[in-house]
């Protein structure tokens, strides 16, 4: 049995990290360890054996009150980095110290549970305006401004722990390399009638040079032979997985008119279609999960409103899912466990933790975690699936060189294979232009053959 101690403050946050470090990562079974919550406790020890390793708190005994550490005061600024066990780890909280004391206990300064806490639960987010407004500026965040938002830092905490756990006959969990394609389904291939009714209203809305018109013109023409109906641009990718064998999700809109972004509407011919042929190919490696719009942020009527457009549409419970515009706070995440009514042990599977403007980490962890209600201070019974790299996220980026994006995925894509993680893509369902649509499907082939 291995018996972990610690100050008696903050249960519900030193429970979730002690966990997702050792049950979660490590593979330890919570019957084997044992969490004491003591009062005359400082920092946290971790005994098994003749072994004891402490690891400094740095962070929760300084704030005892429950959610007293929701300051922006509290967010980390400046990088430093923690040396022990030939490692060199960033320290969030903690210090650069890893002592061997007289009586064979280790000392570690760096405070790997309320770092990983900050990683995982991203309150640093809700603080920079995620709360109010679904999102927040990545330029703040602490991983990104420090440069080292492409590190699955958790992952380093976990080495770290394993390392100094050696020789206690600790049976761990194995994992093994994976990749995922998952496609935002934000738009379908219109009509000839919807083409010519959407150039209208754009050369009525801002008249453009006729040169300009008639490269328009051609573009929407030249896509609508290459993609004449809405499941003909899936077709390319699905192609792709089947080759490599891997799974792939389509997360599908189901806005009605009328509706904010409703660049197509749930109940029509073409939609339907496109459910149908995704449900004839269902199976474990094609997968259909729910894209709930923008209209669904901090509106709970418009969301029970489109999970039973869902349900009717599929004849199935939701189980995967992504909020459009990456769009969401603690109350969306609220609004995703609703959904669950089975036994405790339901899970739903989401996808909302990736970088708009550059491809990283966010999270900064390598596989799928439960999360954590920061709000209502519980593990939540939602898996996060964390997406690495995103079409859009490179276009924004705008890399200069190819080799320079090339450097950017191999470094991505090697963190992810070092700890044996999950490389999530993203590639949207939704470009017009088919040049631009060919190349970003040649990349997303070559990124899968490459990783795997």
């Amino acid at each position: 049995m291995i018996n972990i101690t610690c100050p008696n403050d903050n249960l519900p946050e030193r429970t979730y990290a002690i966990d997702m470090l050792l049950h979660h990562l490590l593979g330890i079974e919570k019957t084997s360890y044992q969490i004491n919550f003591e009062e005359d406790a400082h920092d946290y020890t971790i005994a098994i054996g003749n072994k004891r390793i402490v690891f400094e708190d740095h962070f929760f005994k300084l704030h005892k009150e429950p959610l007293s550490y929701l300051n922006s005061s509290n967010i980390p600024d400046k990088l430093t980095y923690f040396h022990g066990e030939g490692m060199e780890i960033p320290i969030i909280y903690g210090t650069d110290k890893m002592q061997r004391e007289s009586n064979g206990d280790v000392v570690v300064g760096l405070d790997i549970f309320a770092s990983t806490f900050f990683m995982l639960t991203r309150w640093e987010e809700n603080l920079l305006g995620r709360e109010e407004t679904g999102d927040c500026k990545e330029q703040l965040l602490f991983t990104v401004k420090n440069g080292i938002h492409k590190r699955a830092i958790v992952n380093e905490y976990e080495v770290l722990l394993k390392r100094l756990l050696a020789g206690e006959g600790i049976t761990y969990k194995s994992r093994n390399f994976g990749i995922v394609l998952t496609h935002d389904v934000d738009g379908l291939t219109p009509s000839w009638l919807d083409i010519a009714k959407d150039f209208v209203r754009r050369v009525m809305r801002r008249p453009v040079p006729e040169a300009t018109t008639s490269l328009v013109w051609k573009e929407f023409m030249k896509y609508k032979r290459t993609y004449p109906d809405a499941f003909s641009q899936m077709v390319p990718y699905i192609k792709i997985c089947k080759k490599f064998g891997i799974p792939e999700i389509f997360y599908m809109k189901v806005c009605d008119k009328g509706e904010l972004e409703a660049t197509y509407i749930h109940d029509s011919a073409s939609t339907l279609d496109v459910i149908r042929r995704l449900k004839d190919l269902e199976s474990d490696k094609v997968l259909i999960g729910f894209h709930p719009s923008q209209s669904t942020f901090q509106n709970k009527a418009q969301w029970t409103a489109e999970t039973e457009r869902f349900h009717a549409q599929l004849g199935k419970d939701i189980v995967h899912g992504r909020n459009h515009h990456l769009m969401y706070n603690n109350e969306t995440l609220c609004f995703w466990e609703s959904i669950l009514t089975g036994s405790e042990e339901d899970t739903l599977h989401i996808s909302n933790c990736v970088f708009h403007n550059t491809l990283g980490l966010r999270s900064g962890i390598a596989v799928p975690y439960p999360l954590f209600d920061v709000v209502h201070r519980k593990e939540m019974r939602l898996t996060e699936h964390p997406c690495s790299i995103m079409d859009t996220a490179i276009r924004l980026h705008k890399y200069k060189t190819d080799a320079e994006l090339w450097k950017d995925i191999d470094e991505i894509t090697g963190e992810l294979k070092k700890y044996q993680g999950e490389l999530l893509l993203t590639w949207h369902i939704y470009v017009r232009n088919v040049s631009l649509l060919r190349r970003y499907m040649d990349l997303c082939e070559k990124i899968i053959e490459k990783a795997s």
